[in-house]
């Protein structure tokens, strides 16, 4: 180190001479090899040597007033590591140098002057959070408040500085010559943005009126005042409450004033925008005042005076229109940042962008809201519009060279923003009724977008349209499943049976019930009577006819808006565009085949990013939503108008339209196939010839991208499936598509994607003509050899779709037995607990292929893997396949040596999987088991050690589950175990009570319902056996009836103990889905008991029913769910608030329909649970030590697991978005598991809300600066350190993805805390964003 820093300081003693030689070329070098010296770590000596720092700065203040433009640059690049060495005697000397700086020669800008400030000030050391200042941040800022301040207001601000000469005019005050600098004022917003948390009152505010004189000067520039209002923006952040109500009352003196002009009342409405866009939650209140004077400038009594003047003058005034543009724009911004504050302007508001919407100067005034019909006059259906001339078209007249130009015009502004203004409503949060959107707002749009001649205007009305469907559409499952989901669907079908899935000893599989499945049934359309979509379907007519009349002259991001609005409406219901495809297949064909030539055809002036390709995307997505949404019935005409172009776009070079386009035909496919289609004929054969064609070639075409052929390759795979057994593929074709399947699948490149295209494909085999046995022989080899492949999805793929072809029977048929035995062994590795998801469906496999050659396939080798997988405890669907192919392996004769093994593994493995095995082979395996049930029940009696006669009681337990009525077992032998010593055997022994009672109901429940109530301890086992009983709701809910009265009474009182609550929560919640009408009511009642530990035993039980998926339970739910919720969410007690949110969260996973329209009745309770509350924090004292405890931490955290339940919803984008991110915003920095929460979240928004997260960038930085500035305490232990190094990772994994989204936000006032921030982070935690960028 010591060498390292002598040699620096030998550079700096060559260089800074050479900063005065007379050659510029000498002059750069130097500056160059100075910026790379300061920036080594071998120069931070610097800091504490004053005289080579005064050198230096010397040496730059020369070369910044360089003649030549290319040194003083270099100069320039100097300043920023210079600011990270400069001591800090040196910095306020250098500081007042370059504030007074002055040019030596004309060619010398000034303006290097300002640049120099605003580089030196970034890197100065700043302030981490707020009001969190190192030493050597605060004694940055006391040069910045001593030097920097004065001389950018022209006098000493704080009373205890002194000047020791009178200072030079202020840099923010007028210049003779240059009047106001834009320069100075950029400099200022570095200085706030960089020091703002500990700039003083005093600096505040005096910087606060020096910006204003700015903005009020009749003589300052429009661009010096826009950055006046940047500064206003960043300014306002810092401001407490009563500088910034001062700040109010004399804007409001200033808009009250009698000498008002109509450019300052502009600047004074914009600083408005600018403070509700940087500190809504501050700005909010003070809107109640503010707001008239907004929307008095665009009132209905001046808009009615201007057009008298207008008259009188005969051409409108350009100064009053941007008055009303900037007026426009700011009640955008503030509706969008203070909605709850705006809702009593809602309806003025509206009425406003109305009136402005139509505001045409240019255009004979018309009545906009007479609409008229949908058809055209020279229309033969009446539905289709002729357009193929211009002579009637009624804006012809301004299309060509006549008398009224438009070129000065700038009302098409006014027009744009006040459909922004719309769409901030639209879209927002405030409260607006269907009457007022749907009767006058959408009939104006749809009106304007026919007489609009501006492109921008037209793009932001379809925003507007589009956003309103999205909103008011509930958002329609897709008919059609994807085709990368495997073609035969999971053990269980319903969300009843993945519940029962949990559980280990419940029915065997139905191999039928995987072999097919029956995706894309027949479409139904919907036909709603009321609300927002019977409004909006109402409207569809008008909407379809506004868009194809508009499309002719369209340009690309029109048409995009266009297509994204008929999208939207396609997906807002089934059936919604189905009166209307004629109409739209001519533009969505136009859309497909986009040239260069319409490319070069966009306006540029649009703000919307579209091009051909992006268009062409639209339309495809378009054309799926369609396929999806309506009956195959109705879409034969528009198919087979639109399969060319689809085909041709394809073939494309494009990769990323093809992809989508292949998509598309995905969709075409499945429309034009059973079962969506019930019967097919030569025009569907003939259609899907032409999609086969094209499909196949993106196949086996090598030189298409990677990601085509994967996606040709899975549509491929639709394609076969669902012609098997049909004439719609000819025979000839069908073997080509199956063998270059199997050679795609011998690929490398493509061998993932043929794998799931044949687990798409093995379910839908009906006839041996689907396939060969050659064909499925060689596949199911070489789906096998890819078992070993480390790849992991790959492995799972090709399991599946050795699943579909062996649970097909007609596939499994043609298997011979060489291919059976090859399959069985490469199965064999996968036969361990290390992988459940693999574990699962290898067993599935040989289910069903053991009995083909049971002696055969049954060897030593498949045994020692059984006999590995009962060594580790598995439950739920492994447990569940592992049973089966148990049993079948019994069924089968061969069990006896299996038997044998386990019971050498015996208590060395798991006693439940273990015991469960041995008692399936028990039953199934016929009389030439070793071990009988005499055998059993002697074991028993004799046992001593407790792992043996746990092991023994569950084998037990499960032979009478198994044998049911006909088993020889006694209770008693469970009974007795109940009164064991141990504990384990105890539970064990309850366990197996339950399991062999839900097979004999008769017998058992009487038994457990006389002794339950006995005592604590005795009903903490009889509960568990009763759970093990109703778990099997289907199978004893007939013999369960007659008991379930005093079962009912009884277990209420069995839960009163605290041990008891949970088990018999579940009882309850299980035993009401027996008789829900007569239960769930009487849940409802016990809702209002006194004790508190009642009323959480009844949430607990409720959570458990809402896994139902019945139609009778679904029903009975409707008229009661919202006042059970209800009572539950407002409980008293703390705990079963926690426990009220949990169901809240089960419920919207499991009934969203029931739950979202009634959202805005639970959220608020949700979000007021989500705050911290100081009443709820305790300190406790350990000894010496004491440390907080937060009761309400469990609460908060449900809070927000609940708002990560409903962003995940396909409709969380119709969702009020604005309050639940205010929370997600202030639990950044809350606890641990709280703040992982809120990253996922604030990712997920960005997804489905990029303007709100947009309008919150500063507020997150702020947060995630506060948790990346918190440091480890000296005494903090490992695991403290390693979680705070957790969260600083997942903060930063957060801000890459934000940043990825959105940048650094550009150059807007609500967004440049996040910019600031991103600087920092990338400046301070480098090696940190390293790291998480390569995933360690």
């Amino acid at each position: 180190m010591a060498r390292d820093r002598s040699q620096i300081q030998s550079t700096l003693a060559n260089l800074l001479p050479k900063l005065e030689d007379p050659d510029s070329d000498i002059r750069f070098m130097s500056l160059s090899d100075l910026a790379n010296a300061l920036s080594s770590p071998a120069s931070s000596y610097i800091s504490s040597d004053t005289h080579t720092s005064s050198r230096i700065v010397e040496g730059l203040l020369k070369a910044l007033n360089d003649g030549h433009g290319e040194v003083q640059n270099q100069a320039l690049k100097c300043m920023a590591p210079l600011g990270v060495r400069v001591p800090h005697d040196t910095l306020s000397p250098l500081l007042d140098k370059l504030s007074t700086l002055q040019p030596t020669t004309s060619d010398v800008s000034g303006n290097i002057r300002d640049a120099a400030m605003r580089t030196l000030v970034a890197a100065l050391p700043q302030p981490q959070a707020a009001g969190q200042a190192s030493q050597e941040a605060q004694k940055s800022y006391s040069a910045i408040s001593r030097v920097l301040i004065p001389r950018l207001v022209g006098k000493t601000v704080l009373p205890n500085q002194r000047s020791a000469h009178k200072l030079a005019p202020g840099m923010l005050q007028p210049d003779k010559e240059k009047a106001y600098s834009a320069d100075a004022v950029d400099l200022l917003i570095e200085v706030v943005r960089c020091f703002g948390v500990m700039l003083q009152s005093p600096e505040l505010v005096e910087l606060l009126r020096c910006v204003m004189s700015i903005i009020e000067s009749p003589t300052a520039g429009s661009v010096v005042k826009k950055r006046s209002l940047a500064a206003i923006g960043v300014l306002a952040i810092y401001l407490d409450e009563e500088q910034l109500s001062h700040f109010v009352s004399n804007l409001i003196e200033s808009f009250r004033s009698p000498h008002l002009t109509t450019v300052h009342r502009r600047y004074l409405i914009a600083t408005v925008a600018a403070l509700a866009k940087s500190s809504p939650s501050k700005f909010g209140p003070y809107l109640k005042t503010l707001a008239p004077f907004i929307l008095s400038a665009i009132g209905k009594e001046e808009f009615e005076e201007s057009a008298e003047d207008s008259d009188d003058s005969r051409d409108p005034d350009p100064e009053v229109d941007e008055l009303r543009e900037t007026a426009l724009i700011t009640l955008e911004a503030i509706i969008a940042s203070c909605s709850l504050q705006m809702q009593p302007f809602v309806m003025e508001s509206i009425d406003a962008a109305l009136r402005f919407l139509r505001y045409d100067p240019n255009m004979a005034t018309e009545d906009d809201e007479d609409m008229g019909g949908v058809e055209d006059n020279g229309s033969d259906d009446g539905v289709t519009s002729a357009t193929e001339d211009d002579e009637d078209d009624e804006y012809g007249d301004f299309d060509g060279d006549g008398e009224m130009s438009d070129v000065d015009d700038v009302s098409w502004k006014v027009r744009r923003c006040s459909s922004k203004v719309l769409y901030a409503i639209i879209t927002g949060t405030v409260a607006v009724d269907n009457a007022t959107l749907y009767g006058q707002v959408v009939p104006s749009l749809i009106s304007r977008l026919l007489r609009e001649r501006e492109e921008n205007v037209k793009v932001e009305v379809l925003g507007c349209l589009s956003g309103l469907v999205r909103k008011s559409g509930t958002g329609v499952t897709p008919a059609s499943t994807s085709s990368t989901e495997p073609g035969s669907g999971p053990a269980s079908g319903s969300r009843k049976r993945r519940r029962q899935d949990s559980e280990a000893n419940i029915e065997d599989i139905d191999l039928s019930t995987l072999a097919y499945s029956k995706p894309s049934p027949p479409i139904s359309p919907s036909s709603p009577q009321a609300g927002p979509q019977a409004e909006i379907a109402a409207l569809t007519a008008k909407m379809v006819h506004a868009l194809t009349t508009m499309w002719r002259k369209a340009t690309i991001p029109l048409k995009q808006a266009a297509v994204l609005l008929l999208r939207y409406l396609a997906l807002s219901r089934n059936g919604a565009l189905a009166d209307h495809l004629q109409q739209i297949e001519d533009p969505i064909a136009d859309a497909l085949k986009v040239s260069s030539a319409s490319q070069a055809n966009t306006n540029s002036t649009s703000t919307t990013t579209a091009t051909g390709a992006s268009l062409q995307i639209e339309a495809l997505a378009l054309i799926s939503a369609v396929t999806e949404t309506n009956s195959a019935s109705s879409l034969l005409p528009f198919l087979m108008a639109l399969i060319p172009a689809v085909a041709t776009t394809v073939r494309g070079r494009n990769f990323k339209v093809s992809s989508e386009a292949l998509g598309t035909i995905e969709q075409m496919i499945k429309a034009l196939t059973p079962p969506r289609l019930q019967s097919g004929d030569k025009d569907h054969a003939m259609q899907l010839g032409k999609l086969s064609e094209v499909v196949f070639e993106k196949v086996t075409d090598n030189n298409a991208d990677l990601e085509v052929r994967h996606k040709a390759v899975l549509v491929a795979g639709v394609l076969l499936a669902r012609t098997s057994s049909t004439s719609l593929l000819p025979a000839a074709t069908r073997a080509n598509g199956l063998h270059i399947l199997s050679d795609r699948l011998k690929n490398e490149t493509t061998r993932l994607p043929s794998a799931r295209a044949i687990a798409i494909f093995a379910p839908y085999v009906k006839s041996p003509n689907d396939l060969t046995s050659e064909w499925l022989r060689d596949v199911s080899l070489e789906l096998g050899a890819n078992l070993r492949k480390a790849d992991r999805s790959l492995r799972g793929s090709c399991l599946d779709a050795l699943k579909g072809l062996g649970l097909n029977n007609v596939s499994a048929s043609m298997y011979d037995a060489k291919t059976i035995h090859e399959i069985a062994a490469m199965l064999l590795p996968l036969l361990t607990s290390n992988d459940f998801h693999l574990l699962t469906p290898a067993l599935i496999i040989l289910a069903k292929i053991i009995p083909t050659d049971p002696k055969g396939l049954v060897g030593k080798g498949m045994i020692d893997a059984f006999c590995t997988i009962v060594a580790s405890p598995i439950t739920g669907a492994p447990l569940k396949a592992f049973l089966f192919v148990v049993k079948v392996v019994g069924e089968q004769g061969v069990g006896a040596e299996l038997m044998n093994n386990f019971l050498k593994v015996g208590v060395s493995g798991d006693s439940a999987v273990v015991g469960k095995a041995i008692g399936t082979l028990a039953v199934f395996g016929g009389s030439n088991m070793p071990v009988g049930i005499q055998d059993l029940q002697a074991e028993l009696s004799r046992a001593q050690d407790v792992p043996q006669q746990c092991l023994t009681i569950t084998i037990l337990g499960e032979i009478g589950f198994r044998l049911g009525p006909n088993s020889p077992l006694s209770p008693d032998i469970f009974v007795k175990g109940l009164s064991a010593d141990s504990d384990k055997v105890r539970l064990t022994a309850a366990v197996a009570f339950g399991s062999a009672g839900a097979s004999n109901i008769k017998e058992y429940l009487p038994l457990i319902l006389h002794d339950l109530g006995s005592g604590a301890g005795a009903d903490y086992l009889l509960l568990h056996s009763l759970r093990e009983i109703l778990q099997h709701q289907d199978r004893v809910a007939q013999d369960v009836a007659p008991f379930a009265k005093d079962l009912w009474e009884k277990l209420f009182t069995a839960s009163e103990a605290d041990d008891n609550r949970a088990v018999g929560a579940e009882c309850i919640g299980r035993l009401s889905l027996i008789e829900p009408g007569t239960y769930v009511p009487q849940l409802q009642s016990y809702l209002q008991n006194k004790k508190a530990e009642v009323r959480g035993t009844v949430i607990t039980a409720f959570r458990y029913t809402l896994t139902d998926t019945s139609d009778t339970y679904n029903t009975l739910l409707k008229s009661i769910m919202v006042p059970l919720l209800t009572v539950m969410l407002s409980d008293s007690d703390l705990g079963n608030r926690r426990l009220a949110i949990t169901t809240l969260n089960s419920a919207i996973h499991n009934k969203p329909a029931l739950i979202l329209p009634e959202l805005d009745k639970f959220l608020p309770i949700v979000l007021q649970d989500s705050t911290i509350k100081p009443e709820l924090i305790r300190v406790v004292s350990y000894g010496p030590f004491k440390m907080d405890v937060d009761d309400g931490l469990d609460l908060r955290k449900s809070c927000y697991e609940t708002f990560y339940a409903l962003l995940e919803l396909p409709t969380a984008a119709a969702l009020s978005l604005s309050t639940i991110f205010d929370r997600i915003v202030v639990g950044v920095v809350d606890d641990h598991d709280i703040r992982t929460l809120c990253n996922l979240l604030v990712i997920r928004l960005a997804q489905i809300a990029p303007e709100e997260s947009r309008q919150r960038l500063t507020s997150l930085s702020e947060n995630f600066k506060v948790v990346l500035s918190r440091k480890p305490k000296d005494t903090a232990v490992k695991q403290e350190i390693e979680k705070m190094s957790e969260a600083n990772a997942g903060v930063v994994r957060t801000t890459l993805e934000l940043e990825r989204h959105f940048g650094n936000g550009g150059e807007a006032i609500e967004t440049m805390g996040w910019k600031s921030y991103l600087e920092w982070l990338r400046r301070d935690f480098a090696h940190l964003i390293r790291e998480v960028e390569s995933g360690h």
